[in-house]
């Protein structure tokens, strides 16, 4: 028995057979090329300050991810973390220690796997952090202790408190001044995802 195929149905199969062999090519090309992409091509943006080594670049890398919160507490108050530190309010780039809220989390998205600290973070916030001085809070000749907790663990006052690490999830605590025991945050709720 002999099949007989209309011009049409010729047409229409080959139009289908040259499409998907078209997108499947285009699809595998695609897919070469993203992975040829390696993230140390987006570069940082040229008039911004390195700061202790860290970059402001123009994308959030996910190669060392991870978060952590921080809690400052001046005389017994809190001091709000503001939203945006690390962020070029031009939008041109962010540093890989960075804030999106006021809601003290620090977002550590980095292209490299390393300690991050928070004198890191302080010193991309741009403000003066050591044992002896909190922002403009200098504790020479006063009766005023400066102190830091992670995760509810007092640090030890001989610890250079820059030094101290961010580690994944870490509630991170520095307190000038008095506070009640029970006001020490040992934990934060980190979202889901984060």
């Amino acid at each position: 028995m002999l099949v007989r195929f209309s011009r049409y149905e010729i047409s229409f199969t080959l139009f289908r057979a040259i499409y998907l062999g078209a997108s499947v090519t285009l699809a595998a090309m695609a897919l070469d090329m993203s992975y040829s992409i390696r993230e140390d091509v987006f570069s940082s943006t040229p008039n911004m300050t390195m700061v202790d080594g860290i970059r402001c670049d123009t994308m959030e890398f996910t190669t060392f991810h991870i978060h952590a919160h921080l809690d400052i507490f001046v005389d017994g108050r809190p001091f709000t973390v503001p939203s945006q530190i690390g962020i070029d309010p031009e939008g041109r780039c962010l540093y890989w220690l960075h804030t999106h809220d006021d809601s003290g989390i620090i977002h550590i998205e980095s292209p490299e796997e390393r300690q991050f600290t928070i004198g890191n973070f302080i010193d991309i916030w741009t403000k003066t952090f050591h044992n002896t001085q909190l922002f403009d809070n200098n504790l020479n000749g006063t009766t005023n202790a400066l102190n830091m907790y992670v995760n509810g663990i007092k640090i030890p006052t001989d610890t250079d408190l820059r030094n101290v690490n961010f580690n994944a999830h870490d509630e991170i605590a520095v307190i000038l001044g008095p506070i009640q025991a029970d006001k020490i945050p040992s934990r934060y709720e980190f979202q889901q995802g984060l």
